[in-house]
């Protein structure tokens, strides 16, 4: 776990670096240079650019994360064949995407285009994005284990959200139009591509023999039956999480989608630990699955759980009391978001509180499974999300969400403890929710102070100092405990 650790606070920082530009780019400069119309357009781009371009992957890089431990341990680099294997598998994956995109184009503007005559002229913006993202998804799995996850995740998180940033500072500047905004959003992801492929090879990361190895032909059936599974399970996940701003933006507006969007994303930053404890987490899970060693995957299990949910009810505390003040500075068009922020936050803290169950599942042999409850919770989540939004629109959406996430994780967590007699949970968990609700509880109480930045300042700084003597005291996770002492001792030595 001290590897996980110390990968996952760095992925963090880099993570939250990008999510601090992202927080500029969001709270600051499109609330000044775009409409909620235009940034609506960006947000439909992403969401639709990032399913179709994960659908272009063919399930090639879950392949390459669940094997590519058997490749190292038995082949030499000169015949390590998995890069060539799948380059070849995600670049027909490709080409049918990009073809599948030009082809349809009428049929998917009049979808989108009737309540926006924004989407139409900039429909080949999209087109571009879905193919330097693809780019960037094949070759990023290749960096995790070229011993590049950091890197990757500073392209990933970071320059990519400097990048927008450049693109708003030149619009603003008027050096550029509404259009070419635009038009350089839709390419935003070719040099973020280009650089990964660089870093890749320069690590020797990417070796490449067009000769097939003993090694594809023993595991292609079981790469064929994996890769089978995770692709529509992968599919079916990412249609879910995307289908409620493309709903918003389709049955009411743009904008609509642009303001759901800004909920979204305070609500998504509770998931940074996440995102990078899970990167830093997949080769020691394999690993783990490999050696069968069913403690080290409960101690994965466990330790992620506490230690997700801690840091996601910090965060979320912080944002939950500063509700108020978040309708203040955005202004009234953005009051519609306020009650479906909290009920995503919500729902963040339930897929948190359940740790790294996707991971552990996917990386195993019940790949069968993961298929099954994925499938059941985009079944269940898209024509939910579909009723609920065309009924209570953002509402809607964070219900549908909400519900969605309690199911899967439910079954999930079910699945690992009757088969595998995993479960992350203990006593620490409900004192964890009972003291930090009750933190949030007592600062919301505060009085509100005139000026809504001191009153943030103060909030956020009130609610953050309680959680954390909370969790320390109550030694809530003992590796937060780890970190607090190693911190205190290094400032006891420095002021000794």
């Amino acid at each position: 776990m001290s590897t996980i650790q110390r990968q996952s606070i760095l992925s963090s920082i880099v993570i939250f670096a990008g999510f601090g530009f992202g927080a500029l780019n969001l709270i600051v400069l499109q609330k000044q240079f775009l409409t909620t119309t235009q940034w609506g357009l960006t947000r439909v781009i992403t969401e639709a650019g990032f399913l179709l371009a994960n659908f272009s992957m063919l399930a090639t890089n879950n392949v390459v994360a669940k094997f590519m431990p058997f490749y190292k341990r038995h082949l030499a680099p000169s015949q390590n064949d998995l890069p060539f294997v799948t380059l070849v598998i995600w670049l027909f994956g490709l080409v049918i995407t990009l073809a599948g995109l030009l082809l349809l184009k009428p049929q998917i503007v009049q979808v989108f285009g009737h309540n926006n005559p924004l989407f139409p002229p900039y429909y080949y913006a999209l087109v571009c994005f879905v193919a330097c993202q693809a780019v960037f998804i094949y070759m990023e799995m290749f960096a995790w284990y070229a011993g590049k996850t950091i890197v990757a995740n500073f392209l990933k998180e970071v320059l990519f959200r400097l990048l927008t940033t450049l693109f708003f500072l030149l619009l603003g500047w008027q050096l550029v139009s509404i259009h070419g905004f635009i038009t350089l959003f839709g390419l935003i992801y070719l040099p973020v591509s280009a650089i990964v492929v660089w870093v890749v090879f320069k690590a020797g990361g990417y070796p490449i023999t067009t000769r097939i190895s003993t090694l594809t032909l023993r595991l292609k059936g079981k790469m064929i039956s994996l890769g089978s599974f995770v692709f529509f399970t992968s599919l079916s996940n990412i249609a879910f999480i995307v289908c409620d701003t493309l709903f918003l933006a389709s049955m009411y507006n743009l904008s609509q989608a642009g303001i759901y969007a800004v909920a979204q994303y305070f609500s998504q930053v509770l998931e940074v630990p996440m995102r990078s404890m899970q990167s830093s987490s997949v080769p020691l899970i394999s690993e783990y699955w490999r050696q069968k060693n069913m403690s080290g995957l409960q101690s994965v299990y466990r330790k992620s759980s506490i230690n997700l949910l801690v840091a996601g009810m910090g965060l979320g505390g912080f944002i939950l009391v500063n509700l108020g003040n978040l309708t203040r500075y955005f202004g009234a068009e953005y009051e519609i978001m306020i009650v479906p922020l909290a009920i995503l936050i919500l729902a963040r803290w339930v897929n948190l509180g359940t740790g790294l169950n996707t991971a552990i599942i996917q990386l195993g042999t019940r790949w069968r499974f993961d298929f099954l409850s994925t499938l059941t919770y985009s079944l269940l989540g898209i024509p939910l999300n579909f009723l609920l939004i065309n009924s209570m629109g953002m509402i809607g959406a964070a219900i549908a969400t909400l519900i969605a996430m309690v199911v899967y994780n439910s079954i999930r967590f079910v699945f690992l403890w009757k088969k595998f007699g995993l479960q992350p949970f203990t006593f620490k968990h409900l004192l964890l929710l009972a003291g930090g609700i009750l933190l949030m509880a007592l600062v919301w109480m505060v009085p509100q102070l005139p000026n809504l930045y001191l009153d943030g300042i103060l909030r956020g700084g009130l609610f953050a100092a309680l959680f954390a003597i909370f969790v320390v005291r109550a030694h809530i996770s003992p590796e937060v405990n780890e970190l607090f002492s190693r911190w205190k001792n290094r400032l006891l030595k420095r002021n000794g």
